[in-house]
């Protein structure tokens, strides 16, 4: 089974890589979740001088002791009464796409299927044929899916544009994932 558990890796990493690639390097469904608009030189001109270091942040933002009643009435009305969202900020700048974060990827690509694989296996007993182990990966994926993308949308307002097509893009993964973990983990 370890023997089957590292090949599962091996092969799905690479599988959930390529897939990856096509998806946002070939395919252009993607421009429709990560919008790109002039607006946004003027958001950013000076984002430097303002936010001190990378980090996740909300705006409108919360500085204040949770305690304070006052401070937070005033922050609801703010939130009611303005744009609200997160900013995903990078301080240091850097190469859009250099090797190492390619490198980054796939080992983590690998890792999850190494995951994906260790269930697998732990599934094997109650799954028949080829097509139930694609479709055991398939839910993992579709899990994934719920528990994270659902879940910002519903608590951090990520628009349904992104939040839908991450779900096709996962769900992809983890279809394609399964083609081939099913093919090399299964019962002796």
């Amino acid at each position: 089974m370890l023997k089957q558990i590292l090949l599962g890796g091996l092969f799905g990493g690479i599988t959930l890589f390529m897939w990856g690639f096509v998806s946002w390097a070939v395919m252009d469904w993607h421009h429709a979740t990560v919008q790109s608009h002039e607006g946004v030189h003027a958001v950013v001109e000076n984002i430097g001088d303002h936010l001190p270091e990378t980090g996740v942040y909300y705006f409108p933002p919360m500085t204040f002791e949770r305690d304070d009643t006052e401070a937070m009435d005033a922050w609801v009305e703010l939130h009611r009464a303005e744009p609200h969202g997160m900013i995903f900020y990078n301080a240091n700048p850097g190469e859009p796409m250099p090797p190492t974060r390619l490198l980054r990827g796939f080992m983590v690509d690998i890792i999850a299927s190494m995951m994906a694989s260790v269930l697998l296996v732990m599934a094997l007993p109650s799954l028949g044929g080829y097509w139930q182990r694609v479709i055991f990966v398939l839910s993992l994926g579709i899990f994934a899916i719920i528990s994270i993308h659902l879940v910002q949308h519903v608590f951090h307002d990520m628009p349904i544009s992104w939040t839908s097509g991450q779900a096709l893009d996962t769900s992809a993964s983890w279809f394609f994932a399964g083609l081939a973990l099913a093919g090399i983990i299964k019962n002796k």
